[in-house]
């Protein structure tokens, strides 16, 4: 596949909403609050997840599957759901004294992507603010402050005004969560037939991401929401 092969798959299969979530993702901040490592839905993982999760603890993918997962209720094909352990169903890989993932460096994918990122969704809601999410909490407030900034709006006209810096800084967003998933490979032959650059330097990213996102939000998703932690 050759650059413009590349750029008419991208602008075709992948959907606009998905962009501002991952730029989303990657503002936010984990505050080890552990509400999403209890009481929560079914975390779905499969053999890939599986696979990282044993490397972590230098076990067979047999071993972490039996003491790491259930039978998934719903039965989806090829996953298994994790753990959960005591009255509030904490999940088995959560440490609840030290109130963090004890593999968090490999943890499911399903955990990476939380809270901002829905790769499943089919609706129209692109961020789902969590109320009882401390790090939300924080990335709310941090966009309440941000909103109004004369430097953060200048990124945003910029954003708009040059149809090639907002390809480019889609493409990024694009990559960083293919490595994220743990397809290295294939981020980096993104970036060697576009020529993006990654990683990128930080500073600026985390600038571009941010005018990115308060580009596609109404100030009604941030104006009601309120931190019930």
């Amino acid at each position: 596949m050759d650059k413009e092969s590349f750029l008419q798959w991208f602008s075709s299969e992948i959907p606009e909403t998905l962009f501002p979530q991952i730029a989303a993702q990657v503002l936010f901040r984990c505050e080890n609050c552990g509400e999403c490592c209890r009481e929560e839905g079914y975390a779905l993982v499969d053999e890939a997840d599986l696979q990282e999760m044993a490397s972590s603890q230098g076990i067979s993918p047999s071993e972490a599957k039996t003491r790491f997962t259930d039978p998934d209720p719903e039965k989806n094909p090829g996953c298994r759901i994790l753990k959960t352990i005591g009255p509030d169903r904490s999940c088995c890989l959560f440490d609840v004294l030290a109130k963090r993932c004890m593999i968090y460096s490999h943890r499911p994918r399903i955990c990476r992507t939380f809270p901002m990122l829905d790769l499943d969704t089919k609706g129209e809601e692109l961020i789902c603010f969590y109320s009882d999410c401390l790090g939300t909490a924080k990335f709310v407030k941090m966009l309440r402050e941000k909103r109004g900034d004369p430097e953060v709006q200048k990124d945003i006209e910029s954003l708009t005004r040059q149809e090639e810096r907002m390809q480019a800084l889609q493409i990024l967003l694009f990559v960083w969560l293919r490595r994220m998933m743990g397809k290295k490979e294939e981020a980096e032959f993104i970036c060697s037939i576009t020529g993006v650059s990654f990683p990128p330097e930080e500073n600026a990213f985390q600038r571009d991401c941010l005018a990115y996102f308060l580009m596609t939000i109404t100030t009604d998703a941030l104006d009601g929401y309120q931190y019930e932690g």
